[in-house]
């Protein structure tokens, strides 16, 4: 009986996910806007973030999940188009930003679906996840996707 359990699970769990979505994972990789890494900022954070990202063609959509996050916290989400220059930012509000607040439970887990139209020229997307830092620009804490997404 516990041997059949397990399968039954598997089979539910890998239903549940969006047509034609692709799973990303994420590492604390300190990124520009272009996607390539900052060497030269070191992790802080012990989050583990996965998410969803699909395209309807004329929407890009993020399910973002977080998980052993600091209780009660809001973290930032946002959902950055490709191609971009390293020089161009990826703030909320730039374009080709889609961006959104994950706020975790006390347990430290949160959920956030971000959504938003693909930019003109967009062959791609990844998703940045930070905590604002108080007293410094650099975030308290972040993490980036391991890949750009094609869209």
């Amino acid at each position: 009986m516990v041997v059949a359990m397990p399968a039954v699970l598997t089979v539910g769990i890998g239903t549940a996910g969006a047509e034609g979505a692709t799973f990303l994972p994420f590492a604390q990789m300190f990124r520009r806007c272009d996607h390539s890494a900052n060497t030269h900022v070191g992790p802080t954070g012990y989050a583990r973030p996965t998410a969803m990202v699909h395209s309807t063609g004329s929407e890009v959509i993020a399910d973002v999940q977080l998980a052993t996050a600091i209780p009660n916290t809001p973290y930032d989400v946002r959902v950055i188009q490709m191609p971009r220059s390293s020089a161009s930012g990826c703030n909320a509000g730039d374009p080709g930003v889609i961006a959104g607040v994950l706020v975790t439970d006390p347990a430290g887990a949160g959920s956030v679906t971000v959504r938003g139209p693909v930019a003109s020229g967009a062959t791609g997307a990844w998703v940045y996840i930070t905590r604002p830092g108080e007293f410094s620009q650099t975030p308290a804490e972040f993490y980036t996707s391991d890949f750009v997404v094609p869209l």
